[in-house]
């Protein structure tokens, strides 16, 4: 995190670096683990953990695609040569600008790329890939319904896809408009080179771990089986008895589950959910 030659600079690799990002992961889950229990319905912690779970691989994926790139584009100098600035710096506001954009633009790009593929993928009549349900869309007879891994892994696939074209849309945009990117990134950090710790502080741990318990958060929203598409064949990834009387009075244990879903309480032609 810092450089071995005594200047204070942001370092992307290194042991405080690993750390700061276990800490961000931690607080990640956390904020997500608290905004489960105030969900009604509540998700059911199986359905919870494949959610989070595929936001965490997700977030691995793009935090070592991040790093790559960011290292990558320091070899290019064309920034560098341009003005003067130091390797090290024109490293690290790369991947503050990536991490700007994953975290702001690209969670409304994300949405509409799940969407997009969701769509594809029913029209070719692929199953279990309605993103946060994880039961079987129908009912073998003396055989309890139980979350498949299958559905997880289908989903998953699914997610990683979407982060891809997310982040090759951020990557693009950075690409052909490098110069205002880094005159924003000087904008936002250049009151901090006069204390260079300070900066490494932000760059590499404050603003991490705030910009991304907001985009857990609200890919957490995108990700999960909405309310509003609640219906008989998959209100079972919820907990029963956190449903409010008024909001899904047809849900009983006896229901009949059939290879028809029962018609939806909304309008949403897709499973993915709103961003807040």
């Amino acid at each position: 995190m810092f450089s071995s030659e005594g200047k204070d600079t942001c370092q992307l690799l290194g042991p405080v670096s690993l750390l700061v990002q276990t800490l961000m992961g931690i607080t990640a889950v956390t904020v997500l683990l608290i905004k489960r229990n105030y969900e009604h319905p509540r998700r059911k912690m199986i359905v919870w953990s494949y959610d989070i779970g595929k936001q965490i691989i997700g977030s691995l994926g793009i935090h070592f695609l991040n790093l790559g790139i960011s290292i990558l584009k320091r070899r290019r100098k064309l920034f560098l040569l341009a003005t003067g600035s130091d390797d090290d710096e024109d490293q690290c506001d790369w991947y503050f600008l990536n991490l700007l954009l994953d975290t702001t633009f690209g969670i409304p790009i994300l949405w509409l790329s799940l969407y997009i593929i969701e769509r594809v993928l029913k029209s070719l009549h692929f199953q279990n890939i309605e993103s946060g349900n994880y039961f079987p869309s129908r009912k073998v007879k003396n055989h309890p319904r139980t979350p498949l891994f299958s559905a997880f892994v289908k989903q998953l696939f699914i997610f990683i896809l979407g982060l891809c074209v997310m982040k090759l849309c951020v990557f693009l945009i950075l690409n052909y408009m490098e110069e205002w990117a880094y005159w924003f990134a000087d904008l936002i950090l250049g009151w901090s080179d006069s204390w260079p710790n300070l900066q490494v502080f932000l760059v590499m741990f404050v603003f991490p771990i705030l910009l991304n318990c907001f985009q857990y958060f609200c890919v957490d929203n995108v990700i999960k089986l909405p309310t509003e598409s609640l219906t008989l064949t998959n209100a079972e990834n919820f907990e029963t008895n956190t449903f409010r009387d008024d909001e899904f009075p047809d849900l009983s244990e006896d229901s009949t589950y059939t290879n028809t879903e029962a018609p939806n309480k909304g309008n949403n032609a897709s499973s993915y959910g709103s961003i807040i």
